[in-house]
């Protein structure tokens, strides 16, 4: 009779749990970044959220294209249509030729250099907010805003010094220039008529390599710099009176030879400069070439990311880590077409078992 008993509270238990639905602790949480997705066609961009909702994700990330008034209204249908599939939506907002005042010069990648210090943040407070009101005005809630993109290289944010490394003057250039770009951002994000209760998340570290060849152009420790922003000439610029920091942006893209090795150093190293009062939240992670796989150790690519999101798994025991965006849908999961990848199928198994 009390084994009955049991058995019969155990199932009662078991019926509530799948009433309520999984728990919504951002730890069980994952996505999938498609950047650029609202230039597709109508029909690439359905499929495309279809295809991502289908493998179990949660989370979309991605940001506007422009601040044209054809660009608003290109993001406004896209995060429409990641609302019809039930996405959270995770928005990337970062700086863009309209918000400066004069013609920006071209560096070595052949990209514009883009300097935080010398954005024109009236310009770029406007644009975010015509964003944000054509988004209100269509009735779309967005989730969370990364704002910026692995600004501690020097080819998303030029006031990370080219060729050496940075100077104190040249560091404290840095932190006020993406403190004011955060704090400017932050402010009309949470502006009543917009988003007040949006997650907001720093800039996803794009981790630069001290030991590897050439010149340098990343900042060093960079997690230790972000650190920084607690206390810039007196002012914290990660939590004051107008808003607070929800997350901690990170990009892990590991060694496809040493999957376990790379993403617990870097994940470890970041949690240890920024501490624990926030989360990490892994806006971008992956491989860097996809011609690496099989790997050396003659794994595929679908043994591979298994591996990854079982070593992000095993650390989420031991560290705070948010939702995890999986970098790129259309070049890692799907082809040209729009038909999902071998690969893919590990995402569905993923949240399968979740």
């Amino acid at each position: 009779m009390i084994f009955k008993n049991a058995l019969c509270r155990f199932a009662g238990i078991s019926a509530l749990i799948m009433m309520l639905g999984p728990p919504s602790a951002s730890a069980s949480e994952f996505g999938i970044d498609r950047s650029g997705l609202s230039l597709q066609s109508p029909a690439i961009q359905e499929k495309t959220f279809e295809n991502i909702r289908g493998l179990g994700a949660s989370w979309f990330r991605d940001g506007p294209t422009s601040g044209s008034a054809q660009g608003v209204a290109n993001f406004v249908n896209e995060v429409r249509l990641a609302k019809q599939q039930r996405l959270k939506i995770l928005v990337n907002i970062v700086q863009m030729d309209e918000d400066y005042d004069g013609p920006l010069p071209i560096h070595d990648h052949g990209w514009k250099a883009k300097k935080l210090s010398q954005i024109n943040l009236d310009k770029f407070t406007r644009r975010l907010s015509t964003l944000l009101s054509a988004l209100k005005a269509a009735d779309l809630a967005i989730d969370a805003v990364e704002f910026g993109n692995e600004d501690d290289s020097y080819y998303y944010d030029a006031d990370v010094p080219s060729e050496h490394r940075a100077t104190t003057d040249e560091l404290h250039i840095w932190l006020r220039g993406y403190g004011e770009f955060l704090r400017a951002g932050a402010t009309v994000l949470h502006d009543p008529r917009y988003y007040p209760d949006a997650k907001i998340v720093t800039f996803g570290i794009a981790h630069g390599c001290d030991q590897c060849g050439g010149p340098p152009r990343h900042l060093s420790n960079p997690a230790k710099i972000v650190a920084m922003l607690k206390n810039v000439d007196g002012f914290n610029y990660l939590n004051n009176a107008s808003y607070r920091v929800d997350g901690y942006g990170t990009h892990i893209y590991a060694s496809p030879n040493d999957v376990d090795g790379s993403v617990t150093r870097m994940l470890r190293e970041d949690a240890a400069a920024v501490g624990s009062d926030k989360p990490l939240w892994v806006t971008e992670w992956g491989f860097q070439d996809i011609k690496a796989f099989p790997n050396k150790k003659g794994h595929s690519l679908s043994r591979t990311i298994q591996e990854f999101l079982d070593v992000l798994d095993r650390l989420r025991g031991q560290l705070s880590i948010g939702p995890i965006m999986f970098y790129r849908y259309d070049t890692w999961l799907a082809d040209t077409s729009g038909k999902l990848l071998p690969q893919a199928s590990v995402f569905s198994d993923y949240a399968a078992k979740r």
